[in-house]
């Protein structure tokens, strides 16, 4: 018997079995199964649940990540075994494999991805629907001010992607945050297509978002690190970008003070139907080169009041266990954790003066204050890299059958 000529609960409950990874090869191979896993909303929502009780019976979590100017899924093992590598490559995304990115930006299923060369459009795909859904989007700028004020430069712009929770409508925020040279917000709305200029109130508080700021997506918004424009002592603090009421909120704080010149970094704890999401920021002082993990509360609106769980999560000396002079770039790492495991995994390049040769992965164990207060540390190359100035990116991937009109 031909799997055409299956009953179509059977051919359903086949297909449903298949890994979201091979998933692309199976549209390749039948129209028929392209057609039902694309178009059928009430097989690709039974798929796309057992795709997710699947992975949450498994300890090593999929990540998206972007080395060497090339989009990937990845499975990150934290399971604190000596010969268990760290990452694991687990499939191409065949609708990235052919487009060189230079950033790459997570929000429900969907990736926000910037171009490297292309720098008049931005690609917004669901990895879940394939290779036939990607949504190119035309830049506008203001080519007078960007030339007069930024040498023209069309990669200092900062994105964020998120939702309207009262409609699910998906927008992206981009913007140059640089007083009192140039300041421009704009949304792209998908129902319309089309940009517009976001007419912010007067900020009191006198704070920007840096260049090459990242931001991090979390329950439809986008959160960034600030502080006082000009002020290069000032302290810096959170700011969430609230999609649904297009406004920032007021200065949201850390748990730690930290300056402008002190590394800081945005992650999340890992989504799970069972617990929250949380936001989680890794700090390293300019000074000493400690490092730090925090772990926020539950967060139940993006203007509600921000806090903090009382202990760190994990602390570090880098000194000790990396270089007596290194120090975690902002614009360069990005970092997971396991709450269970008291496991860390920081991935940078591996050089600060030099040329950089290598995507690493620095693994952090221990170190809060329930223990020794020491930490277990290793490294693994992830990737050999020819671009030292190629900085990886990575976040946790969570499919979705959100659809770009």
């Amino acid at each position: 018997m031909m799997m055409s000529d299956l009953p179509r609960d059977m051919e359903e409950e086949v297909l449903c079995r298949i890994p979201l990874t091979s998933l692309g090869l199976v549209r390749s191979t039948c129209k028929r199964w392209n057609m039902l896993s694309r178009c059928d909303h009430l097989f690709a929502n039974k798929h796309l649940l057992a795709h997710l009780a699947a992975e949450a019976k498994r300890k090593d979590p999929l990540v998206v990540t972007m080395m060497n100017y090339r989009v990937e899924l990845m499975r990150l093992d934290l399971s604190n075994e000596d010969d268990v590598a760290v990452v694991n490559s687990e499939a191409k995304l065949a609708g990235l494999d052919q487009i060189d990115v230079r950033e790459i930006f997570h929000c429900d299923g969907l990736l926000l991805c910037i171009p490297k060369e292309d720098e008049y459009r931005l690609l917004v795909w669901n990895p879940y629907l394939g290779r036939g859904q990607p949504r190119w989007i035309d830049h506008t700028h203001n080519h007078d001010l960007l030339d007069k004020r930024l040498c023209g430069r069309l990669d200092r712009y900062t994105y964020g992607l998120g939702y309207n929770n009262s409609s699910s409508q998906y927008k992206i925020l981009r913007f140059i945050d640089h007083p009192p040279i140039f300041v421009e917000f704009k949304i792209y709305d998908f129902n319309s297509d089309s940009w517009r200029i976001l007419d912010l109130p007067t900020r009191p508080d006198n704070w920007n978002i840096k260049l090459d700021e990242r931001g991090l997506s979390l329950k439809g918004n986008t959160y960034w690190f600030a502080s006082e424009a000009l002020n290069f002592e000032a302290i810096c603090f959170l700011v969430c970008f609230d999609f649904t009421t297009e406004t920032f909120s007021p200065p949201l704080p850390l748990p730690f003070e930290a300056f402008p010149y002190d590394t800081l970094i945005l992650s999340s704890s890992s989504s799970s139907s069972s617990s929250p999401q949380q936001l989680v920021v890794l700090f390293q002082s300019g000074d000493t080169l400690e490092m730090e993990i925090w772990i926020s509360n539950t967060i139940e609106k993006p203007n509600a009041g921000l806090s903090w769980n009382s202990k760190v999560f994990l602390s570090a000396n880098i000194k000790q266990l990396i270089h007596p002079h290194y120090n975690f770039l902002r614009k360069s790492a990005c970092f997971f954790i396991d709450q269970e495991k008291k496991v860390a995994v920081v991935f940078d390049k591996n050089a600060r003066m030099g040329a950089a040769t290598r995507d690493m992965a620095y693994i952090f164990v221990g170190g809060g204050v329930d223990d020794d207060g020491s930490s277990s540390f290793k490294q693994q190359v992830v990737k050999e890299s020819a671009y030292p100035f190629c900085y990886s990116r990575a976040c946790y991937y969570v499919p979705s059958l959100v659809q770009l009109n």
